[in-house]
């Protein structure tokens, strides 16, 4: 079978020196001579248009709802009924398709099987099945011709867009359409191979497997491929099922929006690999907990991306413009030379916009969202995996608002943040002063390099500094005593307390190892106290 990547370099051979009008292309025209526009262009008439052009405008047309920023609130809300709003396959293109994927007949491969879809997407539609074990499951099917579809739609879309930019003398207002249709093609890469959702659930599933009440359904691989996906059945309200959600007492939807929030929260800090798109439809109230739906859309945090998502947080919660300065340094990457007043400015900002709100009412999206978008306009591009996590946050944000108004997720991040001192938590402790002494060496050490950088930014006038200093021998020397015997002071208490740490991690762990490193550790501190008092004695 063709993949999606090989369709699409296929289509745009076709599209390289004229756009390609054949048989699609015709198609498309038709479909836009269909529609009446003297009155001009409704929200209800583009929702109408997108779907019969087919899958890869309807998921333009979801992609577009999310950029309020962008569109008339009233057309977004439109485009937003394309997520469920989509046209069924017949039962007989269904049978057909599981039939040429899996290799047998619907009847032999399951018990029972339902014609009548639970739902149907712009790429493929979900039925309920029962297999020869009794397990009830979900069986989704992705439409017959969709790979070559969209392909031919992207390179005819691509090609447009290419040969309008040759004619427009303005590229910088309004939506970036060519930015929209190349994430458009990266998602629908992934959603158009099953296989990739089947990873998608097998690692949720493994996840979340030993947290209480919180759940998604099993992926059966014997009966799944790039076509047909099979997974656990799930039945039960949605968060965004109102009238369910609002006949649960008060403490009942505080309960379940903690826990919610909590466990997105743990995706993002714990896992490194989160729900894309947490909107209320895809998240389950069931026996008393949570179960997720429709993994086709997930993300990724690496390890150096938590800290810095951390430091960023923890930042704002201690109200350090410089700590947050540096940590949002390791995210955007400048185009031209760093004002660093300015952004030193702007972080200062953002800090004075936490200190003036409650946890209780900070949208933690909107701070991403907001830091995004002020650093674009700085001169900035920024790590991809911050923009991606701030739609997914700003997402999650009004999924736990529709449970209950009373829960917020940067709540939950600081409580996961400040972990206390307890047994459980002192092996994260070790390592995380570890790291924070392995830094600071290292910051020590690189101390003559941003003295010379710091030098060269003066001869570039990069930076500039005014005043008139005057210090006479004496003082330099005083000065310099007090500050080379105030570091070594602070690293004697830093080698005590990792002493204390490392003897404490070793007694609860029963490992001689790490309490002989706290040893080590605390008579190095020790030493440097005896050296620090001597020398104090001498000069």
């Amino acid at each position: 079978m063709a993949t999606f990547i090989q369709a699409l370099r296929n289509a745009r051979k076709k599209t390289k020196d004229k756009i390609d009008y054949s048989a699609r292309g015709k198609e498309i025209v038709a479909i836009l001579k269909k529609y009446d526009y003297s009155d001009g262009l409704t929200p209800a008439m583009t929702v109408d248009i997108l779907q019969d052009l087919g899958p890869t405008f309807v998921k333009l047309g979801q992609i577009a709802s999310t950029h309020t920023d962008m569109l008339p609130v009233e057309y977004c809300d439109a485009l937003a009924s394309l997520r469920s709003s989509v046209s069924p396959m017949d039962a007989a293109t269904v049978h057909a398709q599981i039939e040429k994927y899996l290799g047998r007949p619907t009847e032999e491969l399951f018990s029972s099987f339902d014609d009548e879809p639970l739902g149907a997407a712009s790429i493929g539609q979900v039925h309920k099945a029962v297999l020869e074990d009794g397990t009830v499951v979900a069986v989704k099917v992705r439409r017959p011709g969709v790979v070559d579809t969209v392909a031919q739609d992207f390179a005819l879309i691509e090609k447009v867009l290419e040969t309008a930019d040759r004619f427009s003398g303005n590229k910088e207002d309004g939506m970036d359409l060519m930015t929209m249709v190349k994430e458009l093609e990266e998602t629908s890469k992934i959603e158009l191979d099953f296989t990739n959702e089947e990873r998608n659930l097998v690692r949720f599933y493994q996840n979340n497997e030993d947290r209480e009440l919180v759940t998604s359904p099993k992926c059966y691989t014997d009966y799944t491929n790039e076509a047909i996906l099979t997974e656990d059945f799930v039945a039960g309200p949605e968060v965004g099922d109102t009238e369910y959600v609002e006949s649960l007492s008060d403490e009942e939807r505080d309960r379940l929006g903690n826990l919610l929030a909590d466990n997105y929260v743990e995706q993002i800090l714990t896992d490194g690999f989160y729900h894309a798109d947490p909107h209320a439809g895809n998240v389950l109230l069931v026996d008393g907990g949570i179960e997720w739906i429709d993994f086709g859309m997930m993300g990724y945090v690496s390890s150096k991306q938590r800290q810095i998502l951390l430091d960023i947080v923890t930042a704002l919660v201690k109200r350090d413009n410089y700590s947050l300065k540096r940590s949002v340094l390791q995210i955007a990457h400048p185009r031209g030379p760093i004002d660093h007043g300015a952004l030193l400015d702007m972080c200062e900002q953002m800090t004075s916009q936490f200190a003036d709100s409650d946890l209780e009412s900070f949208d933690t999206g909107d701070l991403l969202s907001t830091l995004t978008s002020n650093l674009e306009e700085e001169g900035y591009d920024i790590d991809p995996f911050l923009t991606n996590l701030g739609r997914g946050l700003l997402t999650i944000e009004g999924t736990v608002k529709a449970l209950s108004p009373r829960v917020n997720i940067m709540d939950c991040m600081t409580r996961h943040i400040d972990l206390g001192f307890n047994p459980e938590n002192l092996e994260h402790m070790v390592q995380a002063f570890v790291m924070k002494g392995v830094q600071g060496m290292d910051d020590l050490a690189g101390l003559p390099t941003k003295a010379v950088e710091t030098l060269d930014m003066f001869q570039k006038s990069q930076l500039k500094l005014g005043g008139d200093f005057g210090i006479d021998p004496r003082s330099s020397r005083m000065i310099t005593f007090l500050v080379r015997n105030a570091i070594l002071a602070t690293l004697a208490a830093a080698l005590f307390l990792g002493a204390c740490l490392l003897c404490s991690a070793g007694a609860s762990a029963g490992k001689q190892a790490l309490i002989n490193a706290g040893y080590f550790f605390g008579i190095m501190g020790f030493g440097l106290i005896i050296y620090v008092f001597l020398s104090v004695r001498k000069d």
